[in-house]
C-alpha cells in the first residue's frame, strides 16, 4: 500500500535559506539538493533526479544519492555546527527513476533526554513516499573521539 503525503507549507527563495544554514555549507555546491523549506527542528529539499546517477539502463537512481539526501535533509533541521550524525536508519519503500523529476524530502527534528537528536526523514515522489529514515545526531565538542583517539596513537 502506497503512503500518499500532501506538501504543508508554501516554498520561501531558496537563496534565503541558504543564508541561514549553519552546517554542511559545501554540501549544496556538489550535489543538486535545493534548500527550501527550513526552520528550527524543521526542513524541507529537493533532489532534482535528473542529476542523480542510475543503475543502468533502466534509469532507477542509486539508492545511495537518495540516503545522502535524506542526511543532508536531517543536518539541516537541526542546523547547529559540530552536530553529526551518528546513527542511520533507511528503508527504501519505492524504486525511483530519473525520469519522476523531483524527490522531496522533509525532516523533523527532536531532542531525547540525553541530548541527541531524533530526526525522522521522509522523501516522496508525486506524493508517493519513497524513503522512510530515522537519524540520530550528536553534537561534538572539542574532545571528539576521534581527535582523542589519534592523540593516544601518537603517544604510544
Amino acid at each position: 500500500m502506497e503512503t500518499v503525503l500532501e506538501r504543508t507549507a508554501p516554498e520561501p527563495e531558496t537563496e534565503e535559506m541558504e543564508e541561514i544554514l549553519l552546517t554542511h555549507l559545501k554540501i549544496q555546491e556538489n550535489h543538486s539538493y535545493e534548500l527550501l523549506t527550513h526552520q528550527p527542528g524543521f526542513a524541507r529539499v529537493r533532489l532534482l533526479t535528473r542529476h542523480v546517477e542510475t543503475i543502468d539502463e533502466s534509469s532507477y537512481l542509486y539508492e545511495p544519492a537518495l540516503f545522502s539526501c535524506a542526511n543532508f535533509c536531517a543536518v539541516v533541521a537541526v542546523n547547529e555546527k559540530e552536530n553529526h550524525i551518528i546513527s542511520a536508519k533507511v528503508d527504501f519503500l519505492n524504486p525511483v527513476k530519473s525520469d519522476d523529476d523531483e524527490i522531496i524530502f522533509e525532516a523533523t527534528a527532536t531532542t531525547n533526554s540525553s541530548g541527541k537528536k531524533q530526526i525522522d526523514v521522509i522523501g516522496t515522489v508525486k506524493g508517493i513516499v519513497v524513503l522512510e529514515s530515522s537519524f540520530v545526531s550528536l553534537k561534538l565538542d572539542k574532545k571528539s573521539l576521534l581527535k582523542e583517539s589519534s592523540k593516544k596513537a601518537k603517544t604510544e
